[in-house]
């Protein structure tokens, strides 16, 4: 009978306890390119490392298992990464993940093509989610863009 009170006691606490975390809503982070730099290349791929700035708006912490992101580059889907590297990011605090991203060697081609066309930008626009476990299982979706370059500021 005693083990029976104390597993129901236990299953309350637990609901109770969930029931106040779901409560909260989450605000998705803020994903930012800080860097690319090459880490290793074949004929027909290249692999380039992701150097990403979370910054968590929340006023409690986030935590993930794992990640994916996809990015592209002047509206053309360019890197592709997946990460099973636990994380996480303090109460609006922020972070830096690194992540190696794979890229077809043509559609790099297809990028530089563009510039010698006269495209005077360079765009790039991130979405993905952070994948989370346990009691918040689930994941929480990113997305942001941003301006890399720009001849015309330039001049």
């Amino acid at each position: 009978m005693r083990k029976v009170f104390l597993l129901l006691a236990g299953a309350v606490f637990f609901v109770v306890a969930g029931c106040a975390h779901f409560g909260r809503a989450v605000e998705s982070p803020l994903v930012r390119l800080v860097n690319v730099v090459p880490a290793s290349s074949s004929l027909f791929e290249q692999r380039l490392a992701l150097t990403l700035r979370v910054t968590n708006p929340n006023p409690f912490a986030l935590s993930w298992t794992g990640y994916k992101v996809n990015s592209r580059f002047n509206d053309m889907s360019l890197l592709s990464a997946v990460s099973p590297e636990n994380g996480g990011v303090e109460a609006l605090g922020e972070t830096l993940i690194k992540v190696e991203a794979s890229a077809s060697t043509f559609d790099l081609l297809r990028q530089i093509m563009t510039f010698q066309g006269g495209q005077t930008k360079l765009t790039y626009a991130l979405d993905g989610v952070f994948y989370q476990s346990g009691v918040r299982a689930g994941g929480i979706p990113f997305s942001s863009e941003g301006e890399l370059w720009d001849s015309k500021k330039l001049q």
